[in-house]
């Protein structure tokens, strides 16, 4: 018999995977459950959503079992992100994009090697925004996540295709504009707040916030991941 600290189990895998998770996948981590104690333990779980009526589900797609959001607030969500996808990109965002798009599929340590510092954050950020998506799984000693550009970043950047990035030299100029117009900003920021007395700390030098990959986001119902 299923648990609720199982059920917590089987909801917690769902919620941090960017993908829908087979239940024989999901066993691997459960090793007292087979894989179909797993599935009757999911389907359980998604009765349980049901009865709750709230905004999210548990759907069975393309043999795996994900969190999505409801279909009757489809439209929410997709006006939510494109407010969201207005929203300037980072310096820290830019670098790893750009690493991303020319040296896809890439892994996250081999783009934290290029940067010089961890790049998580910044990943879950281009996540959200369809920027990048994860492209499969290296075949190598952990197996990294490999990532790569979604038509979303085409369509944003107005490219017919990777053969139309620009070189690598009209990127670094871009760069260095957006480090310079962010030094301006900080600046202006700074100033402000010694006007009213107020302590300031170098950019950068707070804490990240850390939070788990959020749950498939589906406005419609079916798949959620960019082609």
């Amino acid at each position: 018999m299923t648990t609720p600290e199982r059920l917590a189990l089987l909801e917690a895998l769902l919620f941090v995977s960017d993908r829908p998770l087979p239940p024989k996948e999901i066993a691997a981590f459960v090793s007292d459950l087979e894989a179909e104690a797993v599935e009757e333990a999911l389907e359980r779980l998604a009765d349980r959503y049901e009865g709750q009526g709230g905004g999210l589900r548990v759907e069975k797609v393309a043999g795996g079992y994900r969190i999505a959001t409801r279909p009757e607030h489809g439209e929410a969500v997709k006006a939510f992100f494109r407010f969201k996808n207005r929203q300037k990109l980072s310096r820290a965002a830019l670098e790893t994009l750009a690493i991303v798009a020319y040296r896809q599929p890439a892994t996250h340590p081999e783009i934290q090697e290029i940067r010089g510092v961890a790049s998580e954050g910044v990943l879950r950020t281009l996540l959200d925004r369809r920027l990048v998506r994860v492209a499969g799984r290296k075949d190598t000693v952990g197996q990294p996540l490999l990532y790569g550009t979604t038509r979303e970043f085409l369509e944003n950047f107005a490219l017919g295709s990777l053969d139309d990035l620009p070189p690598i030299e009209e990127l670094e100029a871009l760069l260095a504009q957006v480090e310079e117009t962010a030094g301006e900003a900080v600046s202006a920021a700074g100033d402000g707040a010694a006007r009213r007395g107020e302590a300031t700390a170098p950019p950068g030098t707070g804490p990240e916030p850390v939070r788990p990959v959020p749950p498939a986001f589906s406005a419609h119902g079916g798949e959620t991941e960019p082609a």
